[in-house]
């Protein structure tokens, strides 16, 4: 099983700094064409949920994630995977919607603008995933243990309340958390948490640190069928 986590799908405006999590929507949806040509097959946080407990058989399944719910993944990415039948989860920072990128804006040069309500809503009606990416996008674990709950707990809540769905997916911003925030997660409700840390999802692993592939912007084919390839495993 593979998660792939992404940022911007949209061209590196030559301002900005940390152009690495821009990925161009035309490599983009070549990555897409040839995941579709090779098998792979998108599955949601249910299926997931049923891989990692062992009542699902790894037969090339694959998720996307994108952190901090931009417009350009709305825009650019969602309708590529619709295209090719891929689904995807979009982790939403809950008190910035409709905003932008407050916690780095000043370090990487440049405001990249978060989706808004609607953009969200319409994403649920194509069938693609919301889950919580904390509440302002803070390091969780430089935080007293009241914001912790605060930023964990009332994410799911605001985004529970603003779509009408349940939220069980949970993004630790930065890749950020330790035993105590991972304890907090488990008890806010979620089924399923993912981390920054590298690698293949393999059955019975911990729901709450699940691993990914970063692509990056110079993720080409070559170099993507290597994170597919049991290198990363």
């Amino acid at each position: 099983m593979k998660a792939l986590m992404y940022h911007n799908i949209s061209i590196s405006p030559k301002e900005a700094n940390l152009k690495s999590l821009y990925t161009n929507p035309s490599l983009f949806e070549a990555q897409v064409k040839l995941l579709k040509k090779l098998g792979y097959k998108s599955i949601n946080s249910k299926d997931l949920k049923d891989f990692l407990e062992g009542r699902l058989k790894d037969d090339k399944y694959i998720i996307f994630t994108f952190d901090d719910a931009y417009v350009d993944v709305f825009e650019n990415a969602l309708p590529i995977l619709k295209k090719y039948n891929f689904s995807a989860i979009i982790f939403v920072p809950a008190g910035l919607v409709g905003e932008y990128n407050r916690w780095d804006a000043d370090r990487l040069n440049i405001k990249k603008p978060i989706a808004s309500w609607d953009y969200m809503e319409k994403a649920l009606k194509d069938s693609f995933e919301i889950g919580s990416h904390a509440i302002f996008h803070n390091p969780l674990t430089y935080l007293d243990t009241k914001s912790q709950i605060q930023e964990i707990h009332d994410s799911k809540k605001i985004l529970e309340d603003k779509l009408g769905i349940s939220i069980n997916t949970f993004c630790y911003p930065y890749g950020d958390y330790d035993e105590d925030v991972v304890k907090i997660v488990e008890n806010a409700g979620y089924d399923l948490a993912f981390s920054v840390n590298s690698g293949h999802i393999r059955a019975f692993d911990n729901p709450y640190t699940l691993k990914r592939l970063h692509m990056r912007h110079n993720t080409n084919l070559f170099r993507l069928l290597i994170k597919l390839s049991k290198l990363y495993a």
